[in-house]
């Protein structure tokens, strides 16, 4: 339970110190309860797991939680394949840390295949990171020079969303090609471009681009920023046509901004439907159990009290003195999950992906002072080169916030920004004070 610490012994330590996620998100189509036999590489193999659903009364009514059970049913209700591998060797009278440390093994690897396969298609893809990336949008550059909004906004057939956001008074600008790819970078416009010539897949861009360039007016593209804040809601246009016919375009009100986000998310359902979906669907509450007093953070005094609080209780605990503590802060106020996004993380005992994994920590008054940890996670997604916060520890995860691409792994508190921050309904906008530092000792 949330608020029940108890000293470490093995079987009560699955991924991390304080208890497993509160469940995950069903896969689509999947029928629950069903039964997992036999069970990955390295596993015992008279073991078995069976996923279910929590039920309707529960907090967590709709996710999935695993249990295993050996097959001669001595064994039920078993939370982690640490507990079964602990488990299962005592009963045959071995040593169970030879056995951990290779399942472990065999898990590194295959997730290290897994995230070789990605990298290959996201290469494919033009989804390059680091040097690849840059040098990639160089040779771009050398040939067409960089993409400017009025230029892509020009893109036959392309069309250009100016959404007018009231929380921060600013407008985004979104570019959507012709069969409803959305970009927000141009950096990644140019990126996928350039992959697609040096794949020989881009025969049309010469054209595209140079006729985009020769019809580009500055005036006309900023008329769509103007219309967006005019309207409060969304301007959209077909660029060309808007240019070279005068064409009007789209204006959507606040109103109809909501309906397309819903359609949208609908959208995106049926297409996960009868398939894996890469990311998850986040659901999480915006306010989560309510912090106070020096809990809330709400000043730098704040943040020092919970980060000296945290790291005694810690040590009172059994953790070493220097256990590594992060504080996540800057939060925008009008992001949805900046109150869940926002505390102090600690660093769990074992690697997820081959990185370290941190979790949120809480203290409640209500609940007697006492201390515990929300299902909030920091940790690294090896296949995207990014870090994120997530709500699971899953390949298939709900995020919630991710930094930018990265070119290498290093420290979570030195990842590149800007971070990006959901919005609920699966889109991720830029958070430039978002920030992770690390927490000095006492």
């Amino acid at each position: 339970k949330l608020f029940c610490l108890k000293p470490l012994k093995l079987h009560c330590l699955p991924w991390h110190l304080f208890g497993s996620p509160m469940g995950t998100i069903p896969d689509a189509g999947a029928d629950y309860p069903r039964e997992i036999f036999p069970l990955q590489e390295g596993m015992p193999a008279d073991w078995k797991a069976v996923e279910k659903l929590y039920g309707p009364t529960s907090k967590y009514a709709g996710k999935v939680y695993c249990r295993y059970y050996s097959v001669d049913g001595k064994h039920k209700h078993i939370c982690s394949p640490r507990q079964v591998i602990a488990i299962d060797c005592e009963a045959k009278g071995t040593d169970w840390e030879p056995v951990w440390a290779e399942y472990q093994r065999i898990v590194k690897e295959r997730d290290a295949r897994e995230a070789e396969i990605r990298a290959a298609d996201r290469d494919a893809r033009g989804l390059l990171a680091g040097e690849k990336r840059e040098a990639a949008v160089k040779k771009f550059h050398d040939r067409f020079g960089g993409l400017v909004g009025p230029v892509v906004f020009c893109f036959a057939g392309w069309t250009t969303r100016w959404t007018y956001q009231p929380n921060c008074s600013q407008v985004r600008v979104e570019y959507i090609d012709p069969h409803g790819q959305i970009f927000l970078l141009l950096k990644d416009l140019e990126c996928l471009f350039q992959t697609q010539l040096d794949n020989g897949k881009g025969d049309h861009l010469e054209k595209l681009i140079r006729d985009a360039q020769a019809l580009a007016d500055s005036e006309v593209f900023s008329q769509g920023s103007r219309k967006a804040r005019e309207t409060g809601g969304v301007y959209e246009a077909v660029g060309a046509e808007a240019v070279a016919d005068g064409g009007e375009g789209r204006v959507l009100t606040q109103e109809d901004r909501a309906a397309l986000a819903a359609k949208r998310q609908g959208n995106r359902g049926g297409r996960e439907k009868g398939r894996h979906s890469k990311r998850a669907r986040l659901v999480l509450g915006a306010e989560g159990l309510e912090q106070t007093g020096w809990a809330s953070l709400g000043s730098t005094d704040d943040e020092k009290q919970a980060i000296v609080y945290f790291r005694r209780f810690l040590r009172e605990r059994g953790f070493k003195s220097d256990v590594e503590l992060l504080l996540l802060n800057g939060v925008a106020a009008e992001q949805k999950y900046a109150r869940r996004l926002r505390g102090v993380y600690y660093r769990m005992g074992e690697l997820v992906a081959g990185q370290p994994c941190y979790q949120k920590l809480l203290h409640s008054q209500k609940r007697g002072g006492k201390v515990g940890c929300d299902s909030i996670y920091l940790t690294w997604n090896g296949g995207q080169m990014k870090w994120e916060v997530t709500t699971d520890l899953r390949e298939t995860r709900p995020v919630v916030a991710c930094s930018a691409v990265l070119g290498e792994v290093g420290p979570v508190s030195k990842a590149a920004g800007p971070w990006k921050v959901q919005d609920g309904n699966g889109d991720f906008f830029e958070d430039v004070g978002l920030a992770i530092v690390e927490a000095g000792t006492e």
